[in-house]
């Protein structure tokens, strides 16, 4: 079969063509070629699709990036040096955030025992914890944690049973550790709060510390420590969070409760006391409510910051069921002999997510097995009429699971937040 153009580049019967065309007639393929002027042509006026963002300048080619999504830049990478360049660069994550095109990690840390190692994940998008790089000299117990811009700060801890002054910075964009500089003062269990640009970190100390040395204050910027003089605390600081992001909000030993403002001057002003009988562990903040876990059977907890009037968020019976028991295991220890293991089924560890929801974490079995697993669950909240907050279970997943081959026969999370990268 043989095919006619028209001057107007258009077949008989049928719409124009522009370029070259392949048509199936009768079973047979047909290519009409483009005449070599209108090849040239296009030749010219186009550029080349090779050429990509190589041609482009630095600025403008980590713009186009950075508004790709992250996994689709893990893939970029591997295509050239320069787009493997472009992506590594530290001045891509700033631009994601100058131009609001972030997405948000999840990260988290546990220690599990016997090893006293803590090892650093990553929550996927299947809900399953993947490792990233770990540092092999974290303390292994009682640091503070914040996060700051795309990156978490470890700071102080315990360290062969003594405090350290040491920080680290966990970069999770690149996800390389860093040390800092390190404290003044060595510090464990310390209350450390991001506000207004900086990181102010109060007590943990020894007993002779003083209102010259009891906080101090971190520059992210320039990376510098100063000191704080503010009145040392009577007590230990048990709980503390950021509120609205200028105040920070904290509780001592002996339930007194404090708020700081650094744009107020250095002195706390105390507030109600928490007079409630009970446990309430990892406090964190969602819009204007402070929430925790409560001491047993997997109660979570809210209230308003000025009233302490702790009350249970509602609707969520049938997982504290789940949580109110306990189990014996078996398992080997270091010198192979048979280890008899209380495992207590109840929240280990509660923060709040980027989605403005609680996640959860506990230990749990299934079945007969002896393996050990790690559960998480996201729980959205709502407040209803009445004033009375309701939780609804987004999702619940196993998202570690021990090697039951392993010695290994428990998993403490130590700090679990959001990134925004």
């Amino acid at each position: 079969m043989r095919i006619y153009l028209t001057k107007d580049r258009s077949i008989k019967g049928r719409s124009k063509i522009s370029g070259s065309c392949i048509l199936t007639m009768s079973n047979d393929v047909v290519e009409v070629p483009m005449c070599n002027k209108m090849r040239k042509k296009a030749k010219k006026s186009s550029p080349s699709c090779s050429a990509g963002l190589s041609s482009l300048p630095e600025a403008l080619a980590l713009s186009c990036i950075a508004r790709v999504s992250r996994l689709d830049q893990t893939a970029l990478s591997l295509v050239s040096k320069r787009y493997r360049s472009l992506v590594a660069s530290p001045e891509l994550c700033s631009t994601r955030s100058l131009i609001g095109c972030t997405e948000s990690s999840f990260y988290v840390c546990l220690r599990i025992l016997p090893d006293p190692t803590p090892r650093c994940f990553v929550l996927t998008r299947n809900r399953r914890l993947r490792p990233i790089p770990s540092h092999p000299y974290q303390a292994p117990e009682s640091s503070s944690f914040v996060v700051v811009n795309w990156g978490i700060y470890v700071i102080g801890g315990i360290i062969n049973g003594n405090p350290t002054s040491d920080v680290l910075f966990l970069n999770c964009f690149s996800q390389t550790w860093h040390r800092v500089p390190s404290m003044k003062m060595a510090r464990a269990s310390a209350s450390a709060s991001f506000v207004d640009g900086k990181i102010y970190v109060f007590g943990g100390c020894r007993e002779d510390a003083d209102s010259s040395n009891w906080a101090e204050v971190f520059d992210p910027i320039y990376q510098t420590w100063g000191k704080f003089n503010t009145p040392k605390m009577a007590h230990n600081i048990n709980q503390s969070v950021v509120i609205e992001e200028k105040k920070v909000y904290s509780v001592d030993e002996d339930d007194q409760s404090f708020n700081f403002l650094p744009s107020e001057g250095r002195l706390w002003k105390r507030g109600k006391k928490d007079s409630k009988l009970g446990s309430r562990n990892d406090w964190c903040v969602i819009g204007k409510l402070l929430y925790c876990r409560g001491g047993t059977r997997g109660r979570i907890l809210w209230c308003q910051p000025d009233e302490l009037d702790w009350k249970e968020v509602k609707g969520l019976e049938e997982l504290q069921l789940y949580l109110s028991c306990t189990r014996y295991i078996f398992r080997r220890t270091s010198d192979k002999r048979p280890s008899k293991i209380q495992v207590k089924y109840d929240i280990s560890k509660l923060c709040s997510n980027s989605s403005g929801n609680i996640v959860i974490f506990w230990s749990a079995h299934i079945g007969d097995s002896e393996s050990m697993d790690l559960w998480s669950a996201e729980i959205s909240m709502e407040r209803r009429e009445g004033g009375e907050i309701w939780g609804k279970i987004e999702w619940s997943n196993a998202v570690f699971k021990l090697d039951p081959l392993s010695n290994s026969y428990s998993v403490k999370v130590l700090f679990s937040a959001s990134v925004r990268l």
